[in-house]
């Protein structure tokens, strides 16, 4: 969400250096949409604003109370690193965001092909991030979203992470 990306730059040293160096690789590993860069490129105040206010009048507000919807803290995928891995394999990748919690579980999903990973280290808070291993032995190839999911909430960054084929030396 180009929102998260913007506070988290505002506040944080490591990701204003980087998106100095280099902002396309910044905002890839943001996860970022190409329609969230172009309108970061513009560096238009006015754009960028109306971006992220269409991003938050898309926001759901769920509460297991219906009487009582608020917003709060909420969790949200962000980023993963790698981006990518080869079928086949197992692959370990950390998974950013905010607000996760001890009991998180984590998904690649394409469709109807979930494929369950193993969760472990969960750093809880706003900057949020848990290692998550997926075993990608007959994962049908493509761009999955990232599910993130507690008992409440679930986020899914989509077209986050690629299977890809080995290549062949």
């Amino acid at each position: 969400m180009l929102l998260f990306f913007i506070a988290d730059l505002a506040r944080d040293p490591n990701l204003q250096a980087a998106f100095a160096e280099d902002p396309e690789r910044a905002m890839d590993a943001a996860g970022l949409s190409d329609a969230q860069k172009t309108v970061l490129r513009t560096r238009d105040s006015k754009q960028i604003a109306a971006e992220v206010a269409r991003e938050v009048e898309g926001l759901p507000v769920k509460s297991v109370d219906p009487v009582v919807n608020w917003i709060g803290p909420v969790l949200h995928v962000t980023a993963v690193d790698p981006r990518e891995g080869v079928v086949g394999q197992v692959v370990k990748v950390v998974v950013y965001g905010t607000y996760f919690e001890s009991t998180m579980r984590c998904s690649l999903i394409q469709g109807q092909t979930v494929i369950q990973g193993v969760v472990s280290n969960v750093v809880s808070g706003p900057n949020s991030k848990m290692d998550v291993q997926f075993n990608l032995g007959g994962a049908p190839l493509g761009w999955y979203g990232v599910q993130a999911r507690t008992r409440k909430a679930e986020s899914t960054l989509p077209r986050a992470f690629e299977v890809k084929r080995a290549r062949i030396q």
